[in-house]
């Protein structure tokens, strides 16, 4: 995936000048009790970051701000950033972080966003029924306006129907009608809407006889010499102008499992690429290497593993990206210089450096879950 998504984070940080408490925590809200359950899991966190001099004022703020969004169904998981009695960023994950966890640090630790974006594309979900057709254009994350909080891939598919308003980036097109008398109109509407969000997939769900007409619409203009095509996708859920809590869901459901396919294909390859380059040596593997790779401004890619429960540590500079070291002796003349795991401190290497970034999948055999592409 493209970095450049994040860069207003680490720029705002940066700004600063302020220790960034960066949280990662599961709000799914599937029973009654989950709210409950959502806030003595930040208790717990608020306390270690607490005890690691965060200030009251940044905490103030992060309490305000953590607990997920309660309307929406299905999975979610959420990523807050905040430093100096400001927040920085809040943003709703399509799946849950793999652990809750918390840190403090002079730059932000924002694995956990950029493994749950990197596992979304733009997408466009068409659903037709008896009665019309729905036609929604998904950009891989978009703000809500009114909260300034950020949605991830499918939580878009319902964001926009929650009572704080619409969210940027995300275009809805209705048609009502019989298939025949529409067809032409929602057809066209599909092309605009891959062109908006420059979709990669296309996901169909409704009326089986409507659904093979419209594949035969969609053909000829996706097979436009010298372009490549969104994938088109059956799925299963109903219209989203509908308003059935269950068919929503199960819209929700089947566009993820879609997404989850494309999104492990493009992994298995971008893993292929570095299994290949790796044997012509122009990748680095293990963390030492990748961050004397980061260091020397050669990297191109960085691939991390999103398990980091056994991270190695770096030692890294708060006002130099690139000044990363496996030992703190080699940063000794740089006062801003601190220690964090190897993840965070790489990614960020990463942004500053206009890298890409591809998730390593488990199992895997990458020394250290780590590893980048050269120039």
């Amino acid at each position: 995936m493209d970095l450049r998504s994040v860069v207003s984070l680490y720029e705002s940080a940066e700004n600063l000048g302020a220790p960034v408490a960066s949280v990662h925590l599961d709000t799914t809200h599937d029973d009654r009790l989950s709210a409950t359950h959502i806030e003595h899991r930040w208790r717990a966190l608020r306390e270690g970051l607490a005890e690691h001099g965060c200030d009251e004022a940044t905490l103030t703020v992060l309490d305000k701000a953590v607990g997920g969004v309660p309307d929406l169904p299905g999975p979610q998981g959420e990523s807050v950033f905040a430093a100096d009695g400001r927040l920085l960023g809040v943003h709703t994950l399509a799946a849950p972080p793999l652990r809750d966890h918390a840190s403090l640090l002079p730059i932000p630790d924002a694995l956990a966003l950029v493994v749950d974006l990197d596992h979304q594309l733009p997408h466009v979900v068409v659903a037709v029924d008896a009665h019309g057709a729905d036609v929604d254009a998904f950009p891989v994350s978009a703000e809500q306006p009114d909260t300034r909080r950020t949605f991830h891939g499918s939580t878009l598919h319902l964001a926009g129907l929650l009572a704080d308003g619409p969210v940027t980036g995300v275009t809805r097109r209705r048609r009502e009608g019989p298939w025949a008398t529409v067809a032409d109109q929602v057809t066209q509407d599909v092309l605009a809407a891959v062109g908006e969000v420059k979709a990669r997939m296309v996901a169909v769900t409704g009326d089986p006889q409507a659904l093979e007409s419209l594949r035969d619409r969609l053909s000829p203009a996706f097979s436009s010499p010298g372009e490549i095509p969104p994938d088109l996708v059956l799925v299963t859920g109903g219209r989203p102008s509908g308003g059935d809590p269950a068919a929503l869901a199960e819209l929700r459901r089947s566009v993820d499992a879609a997404l989850h396919d494309a999104t492990t294909a493009r992994h298995r390859a971008a893993l292929e690429r570095f299994r290949g380059d790796l044997a012509r040596r122009r990748a680095a593997e293990g963390v030492p290497d990748t961050a004397t790779a980061f260091a020397r401004g050669r990297a191109t890619a960085l691939l991390l593993a999103a398990d980091r429960d056994h991270d190695p540590q770096l030692y890294a500079s708060a006002t130099d990206p690139r000044a990363l070291a496996t030992q703190a002796p080699a940063l000794d003349g740089d006062p801003t210089a601190f220690a964090g795991q190897a993840g965070a401190l790489l990614l960020r290497s990463a942004v500053a450096a206009g890298a890409e970034f591809s998730e390593i999948l488990t199992p895997h055999q990458v020394p250290d879950g780590t590893g980048a592409l050269l120039r």
